[in-house]
């Protein structure tokens, strides 16, 4: 049974369902975006919470996860209109979970590879950082992204494009390229 018929049907028991389904990779999302482990409960909390009182507004025609992430980043967004922007501490990065697929057998060095890449991707521009979240830590499509974030689908490219251009040349002049020029 989809999440979202369930939380229709039993509310508690489709809100358990929920946290289980997308609690985690809610909050990896929300690390990313804002860098700080409690802004990210915080707004997955709140996510969570939104989701299940809201749920006769979700139409079945497009992606859950897409819904839910519009969610999120509107109290995102709405949280950086209030103060300034968050510092990123260099732990953070540690506690970003890592994919499920890519947590397990990962090498020292992988793990250190995706370090570097999610404390790249933390110094992207909001906007920059917003869209790289949803394409490419979440897989969703450039119209995906586009309705998500209501900007039309070439906005949405060229962010990646200006995005990946930033992230290359933030992770040619850090560590995480050194260990290959030797």
């Amino acid at each position: 049974m989809d999440v979202w018929l369930e939380i229709r049907r039993n509310g508690e028991s489709g809100a358990k369902l929920l946290v289980s389904e997308y609690g985690d990779r809610l909050f990896a999302a929300a690390m990313l975006l804002c860098g700080d482990a409690g802004d990210a409960e915080d707004l997955v909390f709140r996510t969570l919470d939104r989701a299940v009182r809201k749920i006769d507004s979700y139409r079945p025609t497009g992606s859950f996860f897409a819904w839910l992430y519009s969610i999120l980043l509107n109290f995102r967004r709405m949280d950086a209109r209030r103060r300034r922007p968050a510092t990123i501490s260099s732990d953070v990065v540690d506690s970003i979970p890592a994919p499920p697929d890519a947590a397990a057998g990962a090498s020292p060095g992988a793990t250190a590879d995706r370090a570097a890449v999610r404390d790249a991707v933390l110094r992207l521009p909001p906007e920059l950082r917003e869209t790289v979240v949803l394409r490419l830590f979440e897989g969703l499509d450039v119209d995906e992204v586009a309705a998500i974030q209501r900007v039309p689908a070439g906005t949405v490219k060229s962010r990646l494009h200006r995005a990946k251009e930033l992230l290359r040349a933030d992770l040619l002049d850090s560590d995480f390229n050194k260990g290959d020029s030797a």
